[in-house]
Formats: structure tokens, sequence, C-alpha cells
């Protein structure tokens, strides 16, 4: 695959919500790629995750499964476990403050996290981080230090917290932290591409890419993958909304939560959740309700039970003698 090839096939499905950033990002893709191949070495890879629950869910998947493309290209991928950014919650997606976790309470949400990633990132490639490796070692100096790269402007142009002051909410003091703590992550990973969604825009373009050209090294290249909705085919999909389809389930569950997505919400999948590129894709209609159920069973039935088997019925069909389309 020549480098015109991969930077189309990375930036497959990415949403910037501005037609010039992406093409700024697409451009330092293809730079970073071009470097890295005349190195002989691999680009630095990572995506966070924290573990404010125990399981990961398909929405996660997303931005694994632009993780696992980096790695099948050759690169190096690092799954990072937001053991110490969790302890302060991201604001990001939310209208309001997250409610404090406990040390105790983050590391057995986390247990099973790299398991469960395995289910889409290739094992024997993917490198597993924790980032209170480096965060658990800054001090109060260091932290305003960072906080001097940033305005208190910047953060309240953020359309959460924007809205909260608009409606007299409040905007936790603590909740400005979270994007410094990330962004410092990819300074500590000395990272050349950073994967999230959407809701990570802010810290991965503006503290993320500052923090790095701040102390000394070359801004990173922002992923930003598209927001897949839940079950309600509204919001999207969150542990704190009850609509998730988890990976850590058994095949006849994942089944008939992914049947009960609607319609309207199938155009996304089949982009963000499925290997079918844009021609294979008609987002503008919702799907034949048997292209829809071929779909859902070729994402769902052989996605392995707690038992590692199928259930019966399920067993023999085409489908399950391979993976769901999510997990490759």
């Amino acid at each position: 695959m020549n480098i015109e090839e991969q930077v189309e096939l990375l930036m497959q499905g990415t949403e910037y919500g501005d037609e010039d950033l992406k093409k700024a990002m697409t451009a330092d893709l293809r730079e970073r790629l071009l470097s890295a191949q005349k190195e002989g070495r691999p680009l630095r890879v990572y995506c966070g995750y924290d573990p404010t629950s125990t399981d990961l869910h398909l929405g996660h998947t997303i931005t694994m499964r632009k993780l696992r493309q980096f790695q099948d290209l050759g690169h190096e991928a690092t799954f990072l476990i937001g053991s110490y950014t969790a302890l302060v919650g991201d604001p990001s997606d939310k209208n309001k403050a997250r409610p404090i976790l406990t040390e105790e309470q983050v590391m057995d949400n986390a247990r099973t996290y790299a398991e469960q990633a395995f289910r889409v990132l290739d094992r024997q490639k993917t490198i597993i981080r924790y980032n209170g490796e480096w965060l658990s070692k800054l001090t109060l100096v260091d932290l305003i230090r960072l906080g001097q790269n940033f305005t208190v402007q910047q953060f309240l142009a953020r359309d959460n917290f924007s809205n909260r002051l608009e409606k007299g909410e409040p905007i936790f003091l603590h909740e400005t932290f979270y994007a410094l703590m990330q962004g410092y992550d990819a300074v500590a990973m000395q990272t050349d591409v950073q994967v999230g969604g959407t809701d990570q825009l802010f810290n991965i373009i503006v503290a993320g890419r500052k923090l790095q050209e701040a102390l000394g090294q070359k801004p990173l290249v922002g992923i930003i993958c598209g927001i897949l909705p839940g079950t309600d085919g509204v919001q999207r999909m969150s542990k704190s909304t009850g609509n998730v389809v988890p990976i850590n389930t058994d095949a006849a569950d994942m089944y008939g939560k992914v049947m009960s997505i609607p319609d309207s919400a199938m155009g996304l999948y089949y982009r963000l959740a499925t290997r079918f590129g844009p021609h294979e894709i008609d987002g503008s209609r919702p799907s034949s309700t048997g292209r829809r159920r071929r779909t859902r069973r070729r994402r769902t039935l052989s996605a392995p039970s707690s038992s590692g088997r199928l259930p019966l019925r399920w067993r023999n069909t085409p489908s399950s003698r391979g993976r769901p389309c999510w997990m490759s």
C-alpha cells in the first residue's frame, strides 16, 4: 500500500467539524508517514480509554479499529488506560461534572480492559500502558507550568463549558485539569499520532499539540473519529445513559441489542462500525429489512459467548466462522 492509499485508509471515517482543519491534519499525516518511511521507524500512535466502568463497548471499537489499521500498517500502537485521568473525569461530552472515582474503583474497572481490547487489537503488537506512570509524578508546580500555555477563555469557549456558563450551571476548576493531563500523556509518550472521538477534539488538537510544541516536541497528528450513537439511535453510546452494546457480553445479548438499533442510525453504523467502503454504504436512507438483518448478523453472531461458544442455532451460520466486522 503506497503512502496515498495509507492516508486515504487512515482518514476514512474522520470528522473534524472544519474542512481546513481536516486538510491540515491530512497533510500532517502524509508528511509524518513519509518521514517515518525514510527513517525506517514506525509511528508512535495511541488512544486513551478511561476506566470509568468495567466494560468497553461497541463505541470504543471505532477508535480501536483505527489503532488496528495503524498496527496492520506496521506502526506502534499503544492502548493507554487512563488510570489517572479517570480520577478527574473527562468533562468533554458532559453538561455536568462527572462523579469522582477512587483509585481502587478505577483500577478495579481497568482489570479486564486489556483482554477486552484484544478482541480488536493485535495482542502481540499492542503496548498497554497506564498514564499514572507519569501523571502521578507531576508536582503542583509542574501542573501550574503546564497551565501557563492556556487561557481561561480557551476553556470557556468549549461548547459544554459555554453551555453551562450560559445556563448558570457550575464549572468546577478540576475539570479544566483534564485537558492538561491528557495533553501531557502525548508529551510523555512522544506521540506522533493520537486517535480519539470528536468529543476529544479540544484535548487532542489544542491541548496535546500545544503542550508538545511548548515542550520541544513536534505536534502530533490528530485522527478524530466520528461518535457512534447508542441503541436509542440518538445519544452517543455511553454507560451512563444505558444505551451501550458491551464487548464483554454473550452473543445472544449482543445480537438483541444490535437488533434494537433504529433504522435511522444504520447509516452511521455502516460507516463507523463496519469495514464497508463508501461505495458500499448508502447512508442517505434506512437500510432495507433484509440488508439490515444480514449486516447485523455479520456484526454480532460470531462474537464469542461467555463460554466461548455460540448459541447452537447460530453456530453453523457462515458469519459465525469469522469475527464481527468491528473486530477486525
